[in-house]
């Protein structure tokens, strides 16, 4: 069953991803006055989402997971490539990325271990964002009638390097976007997730629930989806 899930959940994922890693990044990269850089590094990449999103401000993207799973799903594009590693063992050679990104893994990772591979691979004055997301789904739920269970997560979404010496802090963020989805797109969205997924098929029971859930949600109405987006920017010091 749990393979069924992440199939189903899988194919969802790939249907449909609303724009929110690039109006977080276009956001953070603000605070820098480089609008290109030649390589990047996406640390934590998963199928390669935000990688892509990267590559739009660079010459060149590395994405690194350690699931080896997740980057078999990752698009291949001219100038991204990917490899098996993470954010404490960095798969790169000295001094040689401009940027890096951390798209929804910093929580998982040992900061400590991951301020030294930083500071060994990338060049003085690199730009380093760490960013994440919360896409607001409660109110949908409710309209469907279902329930997710009660939850003990200790996920921080905020996680940043904040107190370490060797990065230079530009700015730490939190604050709302809205994006517009149709009921098929929010359906998508919805459905990307095992715990919405699930709680769904039991809503609405197990045959033709996606198609069930968009005639819920009213074909034809165009949702307003509220995501809460937090970013941390730093230069690595010269």
């Amino acid at each position: 069953m749990s393979d069924q899930y992440d199939s189903e959940t899988s194919k969802h994922y790939a249907a449909y991803r609303p724009p929110i890693h690039g109006k977080i990044l276009e956001h953070a990269l603000r605070e820098t006055s480089q609008t290109t850089f030649n390589l990047g590094l996406d640390i934590g990449c998963g199928t390669g989402v935000s990688t892509e999103v990267l590559r739009q401000h660079c010459a060149n993207v590395v994405g690194i997971d350690p699931s080896i799973d997740m980057l078999t799903k990752a698009q291949r594009q001219t100038g991204v490539s990917f490899a098996q590693g993470k954010g404490e063992c960095i798969p790169l050679g000295a001094k040689s990325v401009d940027i890096v990104t951390f798209a929804g893994s910093l929580s998982y990772a040992n900061k400590s271990l991951v301020v030294s591979e930083l500071l060994r691979v990338c060049r003085p004055n690199a730009f380093i964002v760490a960013y994440d997301f919360k896409v607001m789904l409660s109110e949908f739920l409710d309209r469907l009638g279902a329930q997710l269970p009660p939850s003990s997560s200790q996920y921080n979404h905020a996680e940043n390097f904040t107190g370490f010496n060797d990065l230079y802090e530009l700015k730490v963020y939190d604050g709302d976007i809205t994006i517009e989805m149709s009921a098929k797109q929010l359906s998508h969205v919805l459905f990307s997730s095992t715990k919405y997924y699930k709680v769904l098929v039991e809503r609405f029971g197990a045959d033709d629930t996606f198609t069930k859930v968009v005639e819920a949600l009213g074909e034809d109405e165009t949702h307003h989806v509220k995501v809460e987006t937090y970013y941390s920017t730093y230069q690595v010091k010269a």
